[in-house]
């Protein structure tokens, strides 16, 4: 036994530990003093009655010196006698883990497993678990049961065993602001914090969802050492950078050749902001020396003899590119991680005598493409859009609201200054096929931040979505994009919604903290179909309506079409007229389809008539074949001077509503068809055009009837009846517009006093209003006869007129009439 140190000594020599440790192991200097301080702690405390001396859990990012530290920390104890690293992912499946405990049959004989050897043989150690996580629960059990039970008829004694489990379970929570804050007042409250976290955190075995950390094992790191490791910062990368560089020059030296680094920090500080995005000490402690390697083996190839000197130079403009990065501080790392960033360099070689020169002449900072990046393949994945609002046609009222967002988000001191709280999130809202999902993603590149997609079946996994905002918040500020929040799913036989209550939890929790927003995007058709516990104050309470596709939007979708091969005469203001009502996936379609058209039938080019057949198609369905229609010719020409009645009249009486075409072709959902522009639809009609539209449904009938008799009376005009009655009815009972009954809405008292008032008056006031109807549609028939026919024998030629060509035969009709004495 080694003999006690006086407690004097024992402090200084704790000192002198601690000082060396800061030295080597690079900023992380919270961690050295919470270890230090430790083992001063265990010097000065009465011994434990229970195994092992004690327990350190190292919480922190990937390569920031945990492993490290451990290794460090052990070469200074000098009364430890061993160190062994045993990384636990090497040990997740069962047979592998039955190497660390159980015995093993190796050869002829039965040797115990490698821990169960080292403890044997070394009383007094260091014993490092890499990512516990990683480990079965099965196999942490056991571990802990090894570790904490003293049995003497094993002869394993871990008394004066200090174990040292290692995870970056949490890593988010305690990199946050506020968490620092709090470990600051609080380090017991701040522990008990990230063990509440790493708590809840699931790893998947097989087909089972299980805890990452047994709850028995984590109470029991809890209750000891919990050591906390920060991201390490530029500084810290360069000096690992520096290290490696100059190492990489001493073996140089040995073959002779001088590498020279003139202005070595800042080449350094390059060399490592162009390993971005992820920049880990591990990445540039071997990827920065390799990039110098290859640069000079490249070179050397093409020379006959080597050079004697080889200089890395840092030009004027590459030094203040640099210097403006560097306004960043500590925050450049992050920012070039969030933002998906590298630092593209450009170099410029050439020889002097015996000595090669490269020379850093440029150093720009870059975005890289989305499909490139992190490359990370797990779930959640971080997406960094490449669509912006000048991406997408059209709702310019949409985007100029959802810009005054961004500048919300982006300037907090305004929210600060009318007392309010920022906003979490924010619900976009409107028809299928408007662009919704778009507007998010390019919401997200507008505001700079990178974001997080979830959809479909995605939505219904609390768990999933747990790890959606964890994610999140470690690259905040950042985006959380729900899209179709409104959706239902079939679950084990039951219609559910999304799991709403814990994705309000996660709003809760999220940093009032600018820096650490995450914001929250949803979409859905209908504010009505949002989960209302979303839609509370504080959680998503901002609204933006994204309206059906306006003008500008339809015709960004044709003059895509247009840059496939097309004969340069499709009328584009022609087209846009055809496809108004028609949702973004529809648009998508017409030039696929198109082109398709074009394929199969051994076209060079798209023309305007196939684009019009194709968005007829989509709209109302395939033509049907003629072998399909009974009679076909005589029912072309019954549905031809149908179809021609109600475009006349709707001509005359209509006049502010657009036809966009007339038609006869018999299509899967209908004979023939008038097709109208939307947006020249009004919102608010008058008695007058309500009376006129009736009119116009019962020309059709009319128009039949007057060229074919009673032979004309047939089944075509049943849609018309049915919306001509319902459109009488409503005028009547519901928006008080018939001069008997006056504004009376006997709906109301028909539903809920008595269904007999006003039933009488109701019924002989609808058939007035039909028959007058229908007189005024006869006698405008009548007049219009000439044009009527001419429309009709058109149809019945080439099935479908537009709007323009029924233009020129109404204005024919005007010019007759002024010629006529």
């Amino acid at each position: 036994m080694p003999r006690p140190i006086p407690p004097k000594n024992q402090l200084k020599q704790f000192e002198a530990i601690r000082r060396a440790l800061k030295k080597t192991v690079l900023d992380q200097d919270d961690a050295v003093d919470e270890v230090v301080d430790a083992f001063i702690h265990m010097a000065f405390r009465p011994p434990k009655e229970a195994p092992p001396k004690a327990i350190f859990t190292f919480l922190g990012p990937p390569g920031v010196g945990k492993i490290y530290l451990a290794r460090v920390l052990c070469s200074m104890l000098k009364e430890y006698e061993g160190f062994k690293h045993f990384d636990l992912e090497r040990y997740s499946e069962a047979e592998n883990a039955d190497q660390l405990l159980a015995p093993q049959v190796v050869g002829e004989e039965i040797k115990e497993g490698e821990l169960i050897r080292f403890l044997r043989a070394t009383p007094r150690a260091i014993i490092l678990f890499e990512s516990i996580e990683m480990a079965s629960n099965q196999m942490q059990m056991a571990l802990l049961d090894l570790i904490s039970k003293e049995d003497p008829d094993s002869g394993i004694n871990c008394r004066e065993v200090i174990f040292i489990f290692t995870s970056t379970l949490g890593s988010v929570l305690y990199q946050s602001k506020e968490f620092l804050a709090t470990f600051r007042r609080s380090k017991a409250r701040a522990q008990g914090l990230i063990m509440e976290t790493i708590a809840k955190e699931k790893k998947v075995a097989g087909e089972v969802i299980q805890e990452a950390i047994t709850p028995k094992l984590l109470a029991t790191l809890a209750q000891n050492y919990i050591i906390l490791f920060n991201r390490l910062g530029i500084k810290a990368m360069v000096r690992i950078g520096t290290d490696s560089l100059l190492r990489l020059g001493g073996h140089f030296r040995e073959k002779g050749i001088a590498l020279e680094f003139p202005e070595l920090t800042d080449l350094v500080t390059l060399l490592v902001l162009a390993l971005g995005p992820a920049i880990t000490a591990k990445k540039v402690k071997q990827k920065l020396p390799d990039e110098v390697l290859f640069k000079i083996t490249r070179c050397l190839r093409h020379l006959p003899v080597a050079p004697a000197r080889i200089a890395f130079k840092v030009t004027k403009k590459a030094e203040a590119s640099l210097r403006k990065l560097s306004e960043a501080g500590e925050q450049l790392l992050p920012q070039i991680y969030k933002n998906n960033q590298t630092v593209e360099l450009t170099w410029k070689e050439y020889q002097r005598r015996d000595r090669l020169i490269f020379s850093l002449s440029r150093a720009e900072i870059r975005a890289l493409p989305a499909s490139k990046g992190l490359l990370r393949g797990e779930r959640p994945a971080i997406e960094f859009s490449e669509i912006g609002f000048e991406n997408i046609a059209g709702n310019r009222q949409t985007k100029t609201t959802l810009k005054q967002i961004i500048n919300t988000l982006r300037k907090p001191e305004l929210v600060k200054k009318f007392s309010i709280s920022m906003p979490k999130g924010m619900l976009l809202h409107g028809p299928p096929g408007v662009g919704k999902t778009l507007l998010g993603k390019a919401f997200a590149r507008e505001a700079g931040r990178p974001y997080i997609y979830v959809s479909r079946t995605e939505l219904f996994d609390s768990e999933y979505l747990r790890l959606v905002y964890l994610k999140a918040r470690e690259y905040a500020p950042s985006i959380v994009f729900l899209d179709g929040i409104d959706i239902k799913a079939l679950l084990e036989g039951v219609l559910t919604s999304v799991p709403s209550d814990q994705i309000a939890l996660e709003i809760d929790a999220l940093s009032d903290d600018p820096e650490e927003s995450v914001f929250t995007v949803i979409t859905a058709v209908s504010r009505e179909e949002v989960p209302p516990l979303l839609i509370e104050p504080d959680r998503i309470d901002t609204f933006v309506e994204a309206p059906e596709l306006d003008r500008e939007a339809r015709r960004f979708f044709i003059e895509q079409i247009l840059k496939k091969p097309n004969n340069g005469k499709i009328d584009v203001d022609k087209v846009v007229r055809y496809i108004s009502g028609m949702n973004g996936y529809e648009l998508q379609r017409i030039g696929k389809e198109a082109s398709l058209h074009a394929i199969r039938h051994g076209l060079k080019c798209i023309t305007e008539e196939i684009l019009i057949e194709q968005i007829n198609i989509i709209k109302y369905g395939s033509k049907l074949e003629k072998t399909q229609i009974r009679n076909l010719e005589e029912d072309l020409r019954l549905t031809a001077f149908h179809e021609a009645g109600h475009a006349v009249l709707s001509y005359l009486l209509l006049p502010n509503t657009k036809i966009e075409q007339v038609t006869i072709a018999p299509r899967l959902r209908v004979l023939g068809f008038i097709s109208y522009s939307i947006e020249d639809f009004p919102s608010n009609l008058s008695k007058e055009e309500v009376f006129n539209n009736i009119c116009v449904l019962m020309a059709g009938r009319t128009a039949s009837m007057k060229k074919f008799g009673a032979k004309g009376m047939d089944t075509g005009a049943a849609g018309d009846l049915e919306e001509a009655t319902h459109q009488a009815y409503t005028a009547i009972a519901n928006l008080g517009m018939d001069e008997e009954l006056g504004f009376v809405h006997t709906d109301t008292l028909s539903r809920n006093v008595n269904k007999e008032f006003f039933r009488e008056v109701v019924e002989r006031q609808v058939r007035l209003w039909i028959d007058k109807a229908t007189r005024k549609a006869g006698e405008l028939v009548e007049a219009n006869w000439r044009q009527i026919d001419t429309l009709a024998s058109i149809l019945i030629r080439q099935e479908i007129v537009d709007g323009g060509e029924l233009e020129r035969i109404m204005q024919k009709k005007k010019e007759t009439r002024s010629l006529t004495p």
